[in-house]
């Protein structure tokens, strides 16, 4: 007798986003150039948070473009978490939205797996709902 073949992961385990999607080029370039945008961003971050380390890299005119790039979105965090001992940890929570933002733009095009629809009658029977491009739902 031969052995059962695995079952498939259900829904809930599968990773949600496996891939950039390709299913255009205006959504690779949506998708890739806003990453992209975001991974620069997070280094301009990191860069501005080692330079709090040097106080005087403010007066420093070739820097002043990172603080001033990165300064506007740290200032939204720094209003919601306090100082502690005289440590900003406003960049933690930074680099959190920024990490939601790239996993989102990463998932924004991925097609779902078919699913069933219909509560077993036969009208339904045979239609499956699919998700496609920003989850506009299809059926065929």
């Amino acid at each position: 007798r031969m052995p059962k073949p695995p079952r498939p992961a259900p829904p809930a385990a599968l990773p949600l986003a496996m891939a950039i999607p390709g299913y255009g080029i205006a959504e690779q370039v949506f998708v890739g150039g806003f990453g992209n945008f975001l991974q620069i961003y997070n280094y301009v971050i990191t860069a501005r948070i080692l330079l709090s380390w040097f106080p005087q890299a403010q007066g420093i005119g070739a820097l002043q473009p990172v603080f001033a790039i990165t300064d506007p979105y740290l200032n939204l965090f720094r209003g919601i978490i306090p100082p502690v001992f005289g440590l900003d940890l406003s960049p933690i929570l930074a680099f959190f939205t920024l990490n939601v933002l790239t996993t989102t733009t990463a998932s924004i095009g991925k097609e779902l797996p078919p699913v069933k629809v219909g509560g077993g009658g036969t009208s339904m029977k045979n239609k499956t709902n699919k998700r496609g491009f920003f989850g506009i739902r299809l059926m065929n």
